[in-house]
């Protein structure tokens, strides 16, 4: 009988890995580990080859700064940390295209803020430019713009971070590679007798009182961070693992050795999202549409400007609106991928018309059906 971590694995037609800082910075002599950066390396080309888009997290860009300029104290101003994490970055970009470029992989470099992950507009933005370096068989390689993100508008940690780039691409599975194996029933540096945790169906107070922190001068976040992480995927129908990624081949292992856990959602990242619009009570406009729109949205389609009449009311890239026949009877909700503005000037053209009309081409649809629920 197939495991619960091999199905898992398998099934996941999408995956983002998330490496943390204790991962990636190297020893005294050496500033990035780059034994396990090619590990990890190796592991994504593995599952490429298996058909999967896999994107990639990446902490560290904090911490290699701080190490490269010899910054040793822990209590550096903030603009300190921001300069820190801008070298830092490109020290990681270039460590990690490096390793990439040895197996003739290319790789994207996407930063960041909360605001990006949060605010609609930008969450498409970023979805969008996400999906077209997936497209182009090139790796996203993702982390936080330290450089620009205040304190009160900032992650503070990689694992929510991932955990929102799962939510915003729709993936099926978030792997976060770490220096722990798991969650243990207390904390196993304090207690030998701790228990790996396997499984999780549900985050109750007694696992969230199992997460104490064990934050390392390297690391930001802990255990709490991730079970935060895990309440975001699990809610967007993405499954979560917790490995270490210190072992040869982490994600191979993750099925040999057996040292994970395993947060299994009851629900499907198609399925969570299109409830998560249902849900929306502020409905910002309508489009009307004319039959053969009305006949392709409610067969599964996506919505295209050739099948747009009119236009009410003032809406912004991002939005939910309704999609209305000429009874205005509602077909149905979506997320609109161009505000209203543009889409009176495209309304009634082919999909390939709207970078002439617009100056730019955002999608090449209004509304796409992953991101619609039909009403009728």
């Amino acid at each position: 009988m197939e495991s619960l971590e091999k199905k898992t694995l398998n099934n996941s037609k999408r995956i983002v890995i998330k490496v943390g800082s204790a991962l990636i910075i190297g020893n005294n002599t050496n500033l990035i580990n780059e034994k396990i950066l090619g590990s990890i390396v190796s592991e994504i080309i593995k599952l490429k080859n298996q058909g999967k888009e896999v994107l990639l997290v990446s902490s560290g860009a904090l911490a290699l700064g701080k190490k490269s300029l010899k910054l040793k104290k822990e209590n550096i101003k903030v603009s300190e940390k921001q300069a820190a994490a801008a070298v830092g970055q490109v020290l990681l970009i270039n460590a990690w295209k490096k390793i990439f470029l040895k197996s003739k992989i290319q790789c994207g470099q996407i930063l960041l803020t909360h605001l990006d992950a949060e605010i609609r507009s930008s969450a498409i933005n970023a979805r969008n430019t996400i999906e077209s370096l997936l497209k182009l068989e090139t790796i996203p390689i993702i982390n936080e713009n330290d450089t620009v993100a205040t304190k009160e508008l900032r992650y503070g940690d990689n694992d929510q971070l991932a955990a929102r780039v799962a939510q915003i691409t729709s993936s099926d599975l978030l792997i976060l590679l770490s220096d722990v194996n798991g969650l243990y029933t207390s904390n196993p540096k304090k207690n030998k007798t701790a228990k790996l945790i396997k499984y999780i169906r549900k985050i109750s107070k007694d696992i969230e009182k199992n997460s104490e922190n064990t934050s390392s001068s390297i690391a930001v976040g802990g255990m709490t961070t991730k079970i935060k992480a895990a309440k975001i995927a699990m809610s967007a129908g993405c499954n979560m693992i917790i490995t270490s990624g210190k072992k040869v081949m982490p994600i191979s292992s993750i099925i040999k050795n057996n040292t994970f856990t395993l947060f299994l959602t009851n629900t499907s990242p198609k399925t969570a999202r299109k409830k998560w619009i249902s849900s929306q009570l502020e409905i910002k406009g309508k489009v009307m549409v004319d039959k053969g729109a009305e006949n392709a949205l409610i067969k599964g389609a996506s919505l295209l400007p050739a099948g747009v009449i009119s236009i009410s009311g003032s809406f912004q890239k991002g939005d939910i609106i309704n999609i209305i026949n000429k009874n205005r009877d509602i077909i149905c909700i979506g997320i609109s991928a161009y505000p209203s503005n543009d889409i009176k000037i495209i309304a009634g053209y082919k999909s390939n018309e709207i970078e002439n009309l617009l100056g730019y081409q955002s999608r090449d649809v209004i509304i796409h059906r992953d991101d619609m629920v039909i009403r009728k």
